[in-house]
């Protein structure tokens, strides 16, 4: 997403901004994937069944029209029916975070794969400073995402304070710094991208919490593939690299011959 960039100008900055675009390509490819007709659900009727279909195709054929308002209904009609579903909600999640792209005011350009909006550079700054450069921020993207950057813990934790009390969502993660020290990343999403995201998070992980097996000391872990690849590009949009990151790779070892999901999580390790 094109957006104002504040003292953006550090090597440090290009090569995270070169990273981004890096995986942004292959983010292309794994926003959202097929996965074929489902099984007919156990314990519902011959009608309810033939309205479960006709609701889930139709849904999926209005996602591919981009129609994603009208593809939720479908999806919830679906739900009702199966609320159990996993692919449902996975479908359900997909069209919401469609949606909350489509919502991005300013727009993401169609030649630009990761929006990641408009970009504070703050670790120059003192807190009033960047307390203005994010109002500036605010004030420019009505809907979508924000990121700041700051080198002080302290400063992470001003952020937190100034946005939960506008009600927008707000993510700090820290990254390690070639001197040994930290950057934190603080992820701002306004508008109705927020709201779209979180829903869009609500059933992905009802679609994996659905669909797992356990390891020997009862953990759950995934076992839908689509699902935990699509969280992991939510969480990669919202701020939550390292989250991002574990669903990826649970991905790949669910389909370890995917080359463009093994592309993407190296593209990141690199980074």
């Amino acid at each position: 997403m094109k957006g104002v960039n504040y003292n953006m100008k550090t090597p440090f900055i290009t090569i995270f901004v070169v990273a981004i675009l890096i995986i942004g390509l292959f983010l292309a490819f794994y926003d959202y994937k097929k996965h074929g007709i489902h099984e007919q659900p156990i314990g519902i009727s011959r009608s309810q069944s033939d309205t479960l279909k006709k609701a889930r195709l139709k849904g999926e054929q209005l996602s591919e029209q981009k129609n994603y308002e009208a593809a939720i209904q479908e999806y919830k009609k679906a739900i009702q029916i199966s609320p159990k579903d996993p692919y449902i909600h996975n479908d359900l999640g997909a069209a919401y975070y469609y949606l909350g792209l489509k919502a991005m005011n300013p727009p993401i350009p169609e030649d630009e794969d990761m929006g990641y909006g408009t970009s504070v550079d703050a670790r120059a700054l003192t807190k009033e400073q960047m307390t203005e450069k994010i109002k500036e921020a605010l004030d420019i993207v009505k809907s979508g995402v924000i990121t700041v950057v700051v080198k002080d813990p302290t400063m992470s934790k001003d952020i937190e304070s100034f946005i939960r009390p506008t009600g927008n969502y707000v993510y700090i993660e820290d990254e390690p710094r070639e001197d040994g020290g930290k950057n934190y990343w603080a992820t701002i999403i306004t508008g109705i991208t927020k709201d779209y995201f979180l829903n869009a998070e609500k059933e992905y992980l009802a679609s994996v919490d659905l669909l797992f097996v356990r390891d020997a000391t009862g953990r759950k872990y995934s076992s839908y593939a689509v699902a935990s690849r699509n969280l992991g590009t939510l969480y990669f949009r919202m701020g939550k690299k390292k989250e991002a990151v574990s669903n990826w790779q649970r991905a790949l070892q669910l389909e370890p011959s995917d080359e463009e999901l093994k592309n993407l999580v190296d593209s990141y390790r690199k980074k």
